[in-house]
């Protein structure tokens, strides 16, 4: 599981997928960093997380928020083309 975490975190430059991943990638960062404290990469990941994080976050009129995904246009089109395809308009 460590593997997939640290390939997720390259492929998304410390991104990650989502908020969920993103807390529990950033976490078990921290933790492996602290198992091996003689490894600077590790250290400089987590620092690489925490610049991340305002990505997900702002500030709005009614207080802070988070943004879950950054947009499910992707998803949006293709149940939309998998409905036109249903229905026989294609």
């Amino acid at each position: 599981a460590l593997d997939y975490m640290k390939a997720e975190d390259l492929q998304t430059n410390f991104v990650d997928i989502g908020p969920v991943n993103k807390a529990m990638n950033m976490l078990v960062c921290w933790i492996d960093g602290k198992e091996h404290p003689d490894d600077p990469e590790l250290a400089d990941n987590f620092t690489r997380h925490v610049m991340r994080v305002p990505d997900y976050l702002w500030v709005a009129e009614d207080g802070m928020k988070m943004q879950g995904y950054n947009g499910s246009q992707c998803w949006d089109t293709s149940f939309a083309i998998q409905a036109i395809i249903e229905s026989g308009m294609a």
